[in-house]
């Protein structure tokens, strides 16, 4: 056996005798407990803890103060059923076939972290949205992905937009079925703050918490008006909304008891539901808002600077456990991490992550597929669908200039583009949703946060560029993602299903 490869197994039983032992003198602590609070829908900048955001969310940061704080945590898909996927099977969206794809199914070849857990001793379940949109037992499984469903219990009061299923009193009513020698793993889903959004969330937003139209902040890359910035606030109140519900979990777990071991894990699956975001692979689509505290083991007031995939999330969950990391997945544990006690880059090797997408509800021949590698300061994109994705607008829904103002009062993002397209207000941002995606595009995140200038042709970046071409095609290589080795029948397959499913409505 070569030196090298002695030498990395050294590093890798050293560095996970350092993650299960603890600190010298203290006595062996018992498996965790596992909470998982996952969102649906929201790119990190929307918590106030990164710094851009003013949005009162005190729950998410009380998770931040009293445990860590990651800078760089990313989905690896910025879709629903492949990024939770990605998370429960410890693996690139890529490499799950079918599961790759929204509104297909994840097969039961790959083994994720509830059915893990149960055979390690632990009690499993979830509440609200698992695993999904798809179909569950497409691939061979008996249940969803997520475990054993906890949603019978319902909200006392029904809000518009918002989801009845009680997550509180649910996961109450899991653990009341728990066997008392027993760890628990359990997945909270909250749907919030998906669409369909009540229509009188943004007034909710000022009367509850205070944020009115004047505070409410627009990303760089949408046009600042009326409109757009009540339609955010329809959003932020659901996310101000989720927030109150991971109180409610924090609450639970301190009545119990169970808070001080348990590893409380929140995080959303994707980026918030706006043009350039969701569905897409920048900054705003693929990275997420992600905090972990445990406070029987994690050192509180930390901020990580390492680049943390959800492909990371199943290995380091399993790790904590003590339970054995299956050879397949492509995720590293990062547990070791969450025990050094320092904040900035802990782990010199996490310095840069990958994601990528393949369909998420585009009609051929428009194609989302791509895939982005991220680093400290640059982002590189390569598309492999060429076309426009948002499409020109109809010119009979194009409206006078006239109306401008009117319009701008009500109107979401989408439609201000669709029907003032021209308008000098609006035609600086049409580009960046109309216009055909070009094969490559990078962006220096340092310097244009929003990334609106493609420097993918600049010869000052050729190195930079050239650079991160090729980590992430090694990458793909080592991964045997489809887009690299040339082997898209099945991804091509899938995606024809799920084209014919969505022109039927999604019913089977």
């Amino acid at each position: 056996m070569r030196i090298e490869a002695l030498l990395a197994i050294g590093v890798l039983w050293s560095s996970r005798l350092i993650a299960l032992d603890v600190a010298a003198g203290d006595p062996p602590a018992a498996r965790p407990n596992v909470v998982i609070y996952i969102t649906d829908d929201e790119s990190w900048r929307e918590r106030s803890v990164y710094g851009w955001s003013t949005l009162p969310t005190p729950s998410f940061d009380r998770v931040a103060r009293e445990g860590a704080l990651f800078k760089h945590g990313y989905t690896s898909a910025p879709s629903c059923a492949p990024s939770r996927a990605s998370l429960l099977t410890g693996r690139n969206f890529w490499e799950l076939e079918e599961g790759a794809f929204i509104q297909a199914w994840l097969p039961s070849k790959f083994p994720v972290l509830p059915d893990l857990l149960e055979a390690g001793g632990y009690h499993a379940g979830y509440t609200g949205k698992g695993w999904g949109p798809g179909l569950v037992t497409q691939g061979g499984r008996t249940r969803n992905p997520a475990g054993t469903p906890f949603n019978r219990i319902k909200r006392t009061h029904a809000e518009d937009g918002i989801s009845d299923i009680d997550y509180a009193a649910n996961f109450s009513a899991f653990l009341a079925a728990r066997p008392d020698d027993k760890p628990f793993f359990f997945w909270v889903g909250c749907i919030e703050p998906h669409t369909p959004l009540g229509p009188q969330n943004h007034q909710k937003l000022a009367e509850q918490y205070g944020v009115g139209p004047d505070a409410i902040k627009v990303p760089g890359f949408l046009p600042d008006t009326p409109g757009v910035r009540r339609h955010r606030a329809d959003i932020l109140y659901e996310i101000c909304h989720a927030d109150e519900d991971l109180g409610r979990i924090l609450k639970i777990l301190e009545d119990r008891g169970a808070l001080e071991n348990t590893l409380l894990i929140v995080t959303s699956d994707n980026g918030t539901q706006i043009p350039r975001s969701k569905a897409n692979v920048y900054d705003w689509g693929v990275r997420v808002p992600l905090a972990m505290m445990w406070p029987a083991r994690i050192k509180p007031h930390r901020h990580i600077d390492d680049f943390v995939n959800f492909i990371d999330l199943a290995p380091t969950v399993l790790d904590a456990a003590r339970l054995p990391i299956p050879g397949g997945m492509s995720g590293r544990s990062f547990l070791t991490t969450l025990f050094a006690g320092a904040s900035g880059q802990v782990d010199p090797s996490r310095t840069w992550t990958a994601a990528g997408l393949e369909w998420h509800g585009e009609q051929s021949p428009a194609s989302r597929a791509a895939r982005m590698i991220r680093d400290g300061q640059y982002q590189y994109i390569v598309n492999y669908g060429m076309g426009s994705i948002y499409g020109n607008p109809a010119a009979k829904k194009r409206r006078p200039d006239a109306e401008y103002e009117h319009t701008a009062q009500t109107a979401d993002a989408v439609r201000l583009l669709e029907v003032h397209p021209e308008h000098p207000a609006v035609a600086r941002f049409v580009p960046l949703f109309q216009a055909h995606r070009p094969r490559e595009e990078l962006y220096d995140c340092e310097t244009d946060p929003w990334q609106l200038h493609n420097l993918a042709d600049s010869a000052a970046h050729a190195d930079v560029k050239a650079r991160l071409r090729a980590l992430l095609e090694a990458y793909q290589r080592q991964t045997k993602d489809p887009r690299i080795t040339g082997d898209m029948a099945l991804f091509e397959r899938t995606r024809a299903f799920v084209e014919r499913r969505k022109k039927k409505g999604y019913k089977d």
